[in-house]
């Protein structure tokens, strides 16, 4: 028996109106290029069977407008949220560059070793995301799925199927208006992933 095929495109809001600012649990809204940059990334696809959101407005915004131009089902599951950044949500990076340096670097040298303060630890991300992600494979075999999440949630998928160590997580650059494609083939109780494409218009 052939394996059964899910294809799953991701694309990343990035640009909200609150600014260049920590915005994980922060519910900002997607700004006008943001917007922009999400539709362009769709222009000449309709064949998604689905669409699944995470439900902050800068996501589910364009989630339900694809979905409605396209009449496709929409779905929406916070375990695609972004990383909750505690104390640091809504200030910019330099903001907490001057006041804790040591942590933040340390932070982005591996996410899975220093959390935020009051945030998600890498392991809660970890889980919550790929507690989500298998309910997606679960429900959509042999389907093409766009999932509408945030950039933590690219890098992690992206690490995951590469099985690479979280140390590479910040070394994942994700665009706006761009697509990464995975492909995952299941085979019984066997399943294996492959990164198609990586951040492609």
């Amino acid at each position: 028996m052939d394996p059964r095929i899910t294809h799953i495109d991701l694309l990343a809001s990035l640009d909200v109106q609150a600014g260049e600012v920590f915005c994980g649990s922060l519910d900002s809204p997607v700004n006008t290029e943001g917007m922009k940059s999400l539709k362009k990334a769709v222009r000449r696809r309709s064949d998604w069977d689905c669409v699944l959101s995470s439900p902050l407005q800068r996501c589910a915004a364009f989630g339900d407008w694809i979905s409605t131009r396209h009449n496709i089902p929409l779905s929406l599951d916070a375990g695609f949220d972004e990383m909750d950044f505690g104390s640091w949500e809504g200030r910019l990076p330099h903001e907490i560059m001057q006041q804790d340096h040591e942590t933040l670097i340390r932070w982005w040298q591996d996410p899975a070793l220093v959390t935020p303060p009051d945030g998600e630890s890498w392991q809660a991300f970890r889980q919550r995301v790929m507690t989500a992600w298998q309910a997606l494979l679960e429900t959509n075999p042999d389907r093409t799925v766009l999932l509408v999440t945030h950039p933590g949630v690219v890098r992690l998928l992206v690490l995951e199927v590469l099985k690479a160590p979280s140390t590479a997580f910040f070394s994942i650059q994700v665009e706006p208006g761009a697509l990464t494609r995975i492909r995952v083939a299941t085979e019984g109780s066997d399943s294996w992933s492959t990164l198609v494409r990586l951040g492609c218009g």
